[in-house]
């Protein structure tokens, strides 16, 4: 079942705890009426303006379960993951309407091999965000080692459709269809995007559209380069 390839293509390696969601702005003083902040941080180091009149995107977390979150993550990164495990669970029984508990609870039972159990936790992750494009591509991983190849399909497809630039995604739906679902013909536009949105620098992956394209009978297409600043001085 497992295709003959020059480099055995390999899953992206279990993701990183997702971050905390933003906190909720300090209440006003009394007497005075609530205002709402000039700029929110979009994620991506980006400021993006809020109406001081709209409601809110969607549940803002109080400040004391940032904390307890940020507590969660140190503890995770210092190796500790069963008390990690015990301060997401602690949360999601507070705030259950937040995804990013239930999803580093999935990803810590991803890498304990209780992949049952972090199928439950991404699946209520996105009971609370259904588009949640972080718990879509761990789902699928998820699947995958349940043996469940067309949901884990399914939740890669929703990963990719949510966000187009999810290099997990894209890199182990790639797999899936080379290596389970004998599909290269739809494995190799997948890692030919991979390449391109990390930089053509993966020269495992490299290998592996050689050996794809060989098998779905196409010629290879080469990797867009970012195109050099000219020196300074220079001619353009």
């Amino acid at each position: 079942m497992i295709a003959g390839c020059a480099s055995n293509p390999s899953e992206e390696p279990v993701p990183p705890p997702v971050a905390a969601p933003a906190t909720a702005p300090a209440p006003a003083p009394a007497g005075k009426p609530a205002t709402a902040p000039a700029a929110q941080n979009a994620g991506d180091g980006t400021a993006v303006p809020v109406d001081a009149n709209a409601p809110p995107a969607g549940p803002v977390i109080p400040p004391r379960a940032a904390a307890q979150f940020d507590q969660a993550l140190a503890l995770l990164a210092a190796g500790k993951a069963q008390d990690a495990e015990l301060e997401f669970k602690t949360m999601i029984v507070a705030y259950p309407e937040f995804p990013a508990p239930h999803v580093n609870l999935g990803l810590i039972y991803l890498r304990a091999n209780k992949f049952a159990d972090a199928e439950r936790e991404f699946q209520a992750a996105l009971q609370a965000a259904p588009q949640d494009a972080r718990a879509l591509a761990a789902l699928g991983l998820a699947y995958r080692h349940l043996g469940r190849f067309q949901d884990a399909e399914k939740a890669y497809s929703g990963a990719l459709a949510a966000d187009p630039s999810n290099l997990g995604a894209l890199r182990n739906l790639g797999v899936l269809y080379d290596l389970y679902l004998q599909k290269p013909d739809k494995a190799l536009p997948l890692y030919q995007k991979y390449q391109e949105l990390s930089g053509g620098g993966d020269k495992q992956v490299a290998e592996w559209i050689k050996d794809v394209s060989r098998r779905a009978g196409v010629a290879p297409k080469p990797v867009e380069q970012p195109a050099e600043k000219p020196a300074e001085g220079g001619v353009p």
